[in-house]
């Protein structure tokens, strides 16, 4: 009895898992937990990189332009990624509901459901797909423009179906003259779909075509037609975007990406690959017109059901692999960005151990949050260090992707102000600008304007009560220097806040800036502008700033950074220009340090000829968390 229960239960699972129904139910399934926890970083960056407001103001805004409604309504989804479960519940959903409209719509027979998976896969990669993209997309509400324009258009064909077909083509003209401006291209895509389908259900029930035909003349017609008349209603767009609207045509041609060399090559340089899962989604669409008018024809049966499954799944697959954007240097920048908004500082260093080849935004980030933990001196130079390549087919620069919060934190509040306002020309607002936007007026005591932006937050779903806890500090402006948030960034604006010229490298110019000590400077400040100097391997300016350590800490011991730097430019300068009194040495570098030192410059000769990548081979595993190894083998630092 014990023996044969679990032979039942197992050959009852194995013929659960055999039966093809479980397919949909796994995909869907499987989406919503690998979106709501492994891309869940991801999923709250996407809303903070879109915004949507509860007034009549910014439903005007988005509508003044073709394809409006769907910015409207897309961006109202986006925003539950706030909570990245619940929203990736809702997209999930509507991608079920996709599924299920298409089967219920072209009439699928059984053998042949799973087919209807093609275009909920080609919705999903479209997004799946973008990346660093993400920052430089203009339509408000990417993620699910195309999901919402493909349950629309289903909708439509089966309000279409229904309508008799001497009256198709005047639903044809109908649609395309209210949808386009809710839709966009969208509209006129699915204009010419339903003259397709008709032609197909016509040729399915072996009726005469000439009417679906000029239904499908007609449907083109409107579709050339009608956007050129409604040029003349719109004022922001050009007429050769008319027939784009709401696709992302200004960001995927080849005037707006330059070739960017890589350490690895990669499919994701050549931008034009990211039009496949679009053309996938219109393919699908075709090739279900195609099966009706190939109705009659079709065999059903098991062995066409299992064939149709092994293609599916097959290129579910294929599909998911190649556009599956999976840098973990992206997703790593995400979750420390999420961390640092919580205030989560040893979250946002741990994150930087996760990769070899970081990129210098982890590197800064990981450096913020151990200055703010106060243990930068003594840990900087132990996690992950260099500039990997960022893998994306445009240049992606550091102000669009992390350089706000960064300036933010090193008290460049007007720096951060600049880059939200430049970014909101080109790209709209959007949460993450709005934040940065209140909190750098609020600490460069600009109240009246830091006020304007937490009023526009305060018309928010999610972002209301964030905004009622900053504005009480422009009720109490004394509460600012007794809150912890805000004293690294206070200490570190000892100097005057004036705008500069930062090209966009903005590590190169706070670690240009910090060289410059004010009289009465933070003992904070003096420690970033240490490690700055360490940083850029500046022996003379070290000396200059470790000189201003000792008069303001009047330390007993060197913090361990500062101990390997001051052993090191000391053995490197052999009293040329810097001399120390006897002892010095001993008294403020451990044994230890001054061991590890004569220990790497053993090593040193003792591999003396042999290239430096391949030297760096041999002093990592031991030498790897030190100043030495950071000055010798760290090298050219792209500070993006």
């Amino acid at each position: 009895m014990t023996d044969t229960m679990p032979n039942n239960k197992i050959s009852k699972l194995g013929g659960m898992l055999r039966s093809l129904k479980t397919i949909p139910l796994l995909f869907f399934v499987g989406l919503w937990i690998v979106l709501s926890t492994y891309e869940s970083a991801l999923l709250f960056r996407i809303n903070e990189l879109s915004v949507f407001l509860f007034d009549d103001l910014f439903f005007e805004s988005m509508m003044s332009k073709p394809a409006g409604f769907l910015h409207y309504i897309s961006s109202f989804f986006v925003q539950f990624f706030y909570y990245p479960a619940l929203g990736a519940a809702i997209y999930v959903a509507l991608l079920y509901a996709v599924y299920k409209l298409v089967i219920s719509v072209f009439g699928l027979q059984k053998s042949y459901k799973l087919l209807a998976l093609l275009p909920v896969l080609a919705l999903l990669v479209s997004n799946t797909q973008l990346g660093y993209w993400i920052f430089y997309l203009k339509q408000p509400g990417y993620w699910y423009m195309a999901l919402l324009a493909t349950l629309l258009f289903l909708l439509a064909l089966w309000c279409f179906k229904r309508v008799k077909v001497v009256l198709r083509m005047f639903f044809v003209v109908v649609w395309v003259f209210v949808g386009y401006p809710l839709l966009g291209a969208y509209a006129l895509v699915a204009a010419f779909l339903m003259g397709c389908y008709d032609v197909a259900a016509s040729l399915s029930e072996r009726k005469n075509i000439l009417l679906p035909s000029l239904t499908l003349a007609v449907a083109v017609v409107a579709a050339c037609a009608i956007p050129y008349v409604y040029y003349y209603c719109y004022t922001s767009v050009s007429a050769e975007h008319m027939y784009g609207a709401g696709l992302p045509i200004t960001q995927w041609i080849g005037s707006y990406v330059a070739k960017v060399e890589h350490e690895t090559f990669s499919y994701w340089h050549f931008v034009y690959l990211y039009w496949i899962p679009l053309i996938l989604l219109f393919s699908s669409f075709v090739g279900f017109c195609v099966l009706v008018a190939l109705r009659t024809k079709l065999h059903d049966g098991k062995k066409i059901e299992r064939i149709v499954a092994a293609c599916v799944v097959l290129s579910a697959a294929v599909l998911v692999c190649l556009f599956w954007y999976n840098d973990t240097n992206f997703r790593i920048e995400n979750k420390q960005n999420n961390a640092m908004w919580e205030c989560k500082w040893r979250d946002v260093a741990e994150y930087a151990r996760d990769t070899e080849k970081t990129t210098r935004q982890i590197v800064l980030n990981k450096n913020i949050a151990l200055f703010k933990l106060g243990t930068a001196s003594n840990e900087m130079f132990s996690y992950p260090d260099g500039s990997s390549d960022i893998l994306a087919p445009m240049p992606v620069h550091l102000t669009q992707t992390g350089g706000k919060m960064i300036y933010f934190q090193y008290g460049k509040f007007n720096f951060s102000y600049r880059w939200c306002m430049e970014d909101a020309v080109e790209y709209g607002w959007r949460i993450e600008y709005l934040k940065h936007a209140a909190r750098s007026m609020l600490l460069a005591g600009e109240y009246r304007l830091a006020q304007r932006y937490i009023d526009i937050l305060k018309r928010t779903m999610f972002y209301r009560g964030w905004a009622e806890d900053l504005e009480k500090y422009i009720l109490d402006p004394a509460l600012i220097e007794k809150t912890n948030e805000f004293a690294m960034p206070l200490q570190l604006s000892c100097y005057e806040d004036a705008l500069g010229v930062d090209e966009s490298f903005v590590e190169a110019y706070l670690t240009g800036e910090f060289k410059y000590i004010s009289d009465k400077p933070t003992l904070l400040y003096i420690e970033v502008a240490l490690m700055s100097a360490m940083i850029r391997k500046d022996s003379k300016l070290f000396w200059y700033l470790i000189d201003r350590y000792f008069k303001e800490c009047e330390p007993t011991r060197l913090p361990r950074y500062y101990q390997e730097a001051l052993l090191l430019f000391l053995n490197i300068d052999k009293g040329k220009t810097v001399s120390v009194s006897p002892g010095f040495v001993d008294k403020f570098v451990s044994k230890s340090v001054q061991r590890k030192l004569e220990s790497f410059v053993a090593r040193t000769k003792k591999y003396k000829g042999m290239k430096e990548e391949e030297m760096a081979k041999y002093f990592k595993d031991d030498y790897a968390d030190t100043y030495f190894y950071f000055y010798f083998f760290v090298r050219k630092i792209k500070t993006n």
